[in-house]
């Protein structure tokens, strides 16, 4: 038993964490909480996983490590999302999460950032692999923190990540797509604007746990929600350059590139990652639990390729990419439906373009028999 001096030292320790700053905001456990986030959106998963032993061994158990491991999952299953074999380690990490929040959250950026966070990935992983409907009625779960999220917002930005992203979705979701409207009403309103004002004001500090999360959401809303392509690339170009080792952050660049119409700079994003992959994985599907190239990052790649090509009316090249596209595809038969259905458009639109109208039909009607492709994805192509 150590002396009295040294439990007194102890119980102060504890009396500040409880009512000062949370331990995530303390030096020591910020820094290597922070290298270890770059690790994992550099795909250095490994690394990432033991500076978060060591933390856990410096400091205990404790919800926001838990929630890091299992953020590090969620980001396996974002990269490949036809593969269940992470989901078992993200429920544990999300389960344990859980239980040590129940047990020891002593302040509100563990109560309300930790506690709506820990819910939002189980959101995220529905969205990620196609069951957009599943995850807004998933989502009823945050509901109760909602309130002490906007009561601490102005405290910490990760909270206003977290309420940049529901504020944005929630009103997305009701102008998108009208069979969500009832289950919406549910909710608290959102307001796009003001969401997303907050996650950039959130994306600019380079003080918060959440910098890059809401950097990557800015990305993917200006990319395919908002269509504001030069908004996409400036955040999905910063991404891309501050974790070279990320496909999907640099395939984010590519196609905002693509949708500039600068088409020269989009080709040179995607290729070398796509030789790279060729000469990774001679034998598909590769997967991310034993490769950094997954097939299913190549397959919208190719894609992308695809659809660079075709602008620059090199027809021949940009079928023999989604001719490559299909073939991956078919390797994977758990692929997303909303971003098959995507590719699978843009494919159509090359073969419209070439005067093959009855392959362009045959793509959309494909789609039409689908049950699970969203009803403005069966839509006719433009013209």
């Amino acid at each position: 038993m150590g002396s009295v001096g040294s439990w007194t030292k102890a119980a102060l320790c504890t009396v500040f964490v409880a009512v000062g700053q949370p331990l995530p905001y303390q030096p020591a456990y910020r820094s290597q909480a922070l290298r270890a986030l770059q690790a994992l959106y550099n795909l250095h998963f490994s690394r990432a996983e033991g500076l978060l032993d060591q933390l856990e061994r410096q400091f205990g158990p404790y919800a926001g490590t838990s929630y890091l491991r299992a953020l590090a999952y969620s980001w396996r299953i974002e990269l490949d999302p036809t593969t269940t074999w992470f989901d078992s380690f993200w429920e544990r990490e999300l389960e344990r999460t859980d239980s040590l929040l129940r047990c020891c959250a002593h302040h509100p950026l563990e109560r309300y950032f930790l506690g709506f966070g820990q819910r939002a990935l189980e959101v995220r992983r529905l969205y990620i692999r196609g069951h957009t409907l599943a995850s807004v009625w998933k989502a009823r779960d945050l509901i109760a923190l909602l309130s002490g999220i906007r009561q601490y917002a102005s405290q910490y930005p990760e909270m206003q990540f977290e309420l940049g992203l529901y504020e944005y979705y929630i009103a997305y979701f009701a102008q998108n797509y009208p069979l969500m409207r009832p289950v919406l009403r549910l909710f608290p309103p959102g307001n796009a604007p003001k969401g997303l004002e907050r996650l950039e004001a959130c994306a600019r500090d380079s003080l918060n746990y959440t910098q890059h999360e809401a950097a990557y959401f800015l990305s993917y809303i200006y990319l395919y929600q908002a269509h504001q392509p030069e908004k996409a690339e400036y955040w999905a170009r910063r991404l891309s350059e501050r974790f070279p080792d990320n496909p999907l952050f640099r395939r984010m660049w590519a196609e905002a590139l693509h949708k500039l119409q600068r088409y020269e700079e989009a080709r040179q994003a995607v290729l070398p990652w796509l030789q790279a992959y060729e000469k990774a994985c001679p034998t598909a599907p590769c997967r991310l639990l034993w490769s950094r190239y997954p097939t299913s990052e190549a397959i919208q790649a190719y894609a992308l390729l695809g659809m660079i090509l075709r602008e620059e009316k090199r027809y021949a090249e940009a079928q023999a990419a989604f001719a490559r596209m299909d073939t991956l595809l078919k390797k994977l038969p758990h692929f997303p439906a909303p971003t098959y259905a995507r590719l699978q458009r843009e494919a159509a639109l090359l073969e419209k373009r070439m005067g093959n109208s009855a392959a362009a039909q045959a793509r959309l009607e494909a789609l039409r028999h689908r049950s699970d492709v969203p009803e403005f994805l069966k839509a006719p192509l433009p013209e």
